[in-house]
Formats: C-alpha cells, structure tokens, sequence
C-alpha cells in the first residue's frame, strides 16, 4: 500500500514536470523567439563560452550540464537530479515538438507574459523537487545554502549578468526586454513558491 503510494506520488511530480516544461516551451515559441527576447541562463553562457573554445554550442551546453548535476546530486539528492534529468529531457522534446509555431510579435507585451508564465511554471517544477536543468540545477544549490537568498532573485542576478555580457559581446538590441522578462519570471517565481510555503503552514496548523 505504501508502495503504491510513493509510485502515485512520483507519477503526479513527474506530469507536473511534463506539464510545466510543456508550457514553458510554448511560452518561448509564442513569447519569447518571436519578440528576440533572449533565453538566458545556461544557453546563454554556452553561447558567450563556444565563441571562445573549438567546441560546438551543444557539447559546450552538455559539458557545462555535467558539474551542475553532479553538484545538484552531491548538495540536493539523487531524486532532485532524476527529476532535474526528466525536466531537462522534456523540455527539449518539447521544443523540437513546438519548433512549427510562429508566435506573438510584440516586445512589450512578449517580455511580460513571456516572464511571468516562465517563472510560474518553472514554479511548479521546482516546487515538485526537479528542475529544467542547467542554471536551475545551480539556483536550487544556491538558495539550499543561503536561502535568505531566494531562487527568484538568485535566477535574475545569475541571468541579468548573462544578459549583459551577451549584450556586451553581440549587441544590446533587445537585452532590455529580457531583463523585463527574467525579473518577472523572478517575481513570478517566488510568489508561487512563497504561496506553496503558506499552503503547506496553514495545512500543518490546522493539523496540530
């Protein structure tokens, strides 16, 4: 019986994974690619670091995913890593499956659903105990330690510096709607998590 419960558990963690990695690719075909909002975060980094390396841009993005998960496994747990592994996974089929779309051309209003619906449903991934991979893996470990920091404002710092050496090296053109859009998904984020947290205490209370 209590195997069975466990196994119900992990099957609902990993549709919600599924379900919000889905939506997040929708919101950069229809949001983010369309408006040229760039998608920080590691992407970004591997970007920045294969115009330096004779290393194509996806060994650079597979390298750099290698210390992260082992640091995710070391500092969070081996269930924070598979889910991270299913999160990283379906993201990408995702995005091939969603390649076709054509999007929503308006930069304004791109950079803000497009944040607030990444940092929403990158939410829910988190709150499950996985992630999408790449800086996610680091944001986790971060507010792990330091969790005055939260994963919000951690995710912004980490991605506006991306932002700007990008900007700094290609062109700032549209860096200013990313960073409209990485600091909603930021706020998005925590609002969500912080949510969850007063769920889960007003639960504990009413119990004790």
């Amino acid at each position: 019986m209590e195997n069975k419960g466990l196994i119900k558990r992990h099957t609902v963690d990993i549709l919600k994974i599924i379900l919000g990695t889905a939506i997040m690719a929708l919101n950069y075909y229809v949001f983010l690619k369309p408006n040229h909002i760039l998608a920080p975060g590691l992407g970004g980094i591997a970007i920045i670091i294969a115009q330096f390396v004779p290393l194509s841009l996806g060994v650079t993005y597979f390298i750099l995913n290698i210390p992260l998960f082992f640091s995710g496994f070391r500092f969070v747990g081996g269930r924070f890593v598979l889910y991270s592994l299913c999160g990283m996974f379906s993201l990408s089929i995702f995005l091939l499956l969603f390649d076709f779309l054509t999007g929503f051309h308006q930069q304004l209003i791109g950079s803000i659903f497009g944040g607030i619906l990444n940092g929403a449903f990158l939410a829910m991934v988190l709150l499950v105990g996985g992630s999408t991979g790449g800086l996610d893996i680091a944001f986790v470990v971060i507010n792990k330690f330091w969790p005055r920091f939260s994963i919000g404002n951690v995710m912004f710092v980490i991605n506006a510096i991306v932002v700007i050496v990008s900007g700094l090296l290609f062109g700032f053109g549209s860096s200013i709607y990313t960073i409209i859009s990485i600091y909603l998904a930021g706020k998005a984020l925590d609002f969500c998590m912080r949510q969850k947290e007063r769920s889960t205490a007003n639960i504990d209370s009413l119990s004790s």
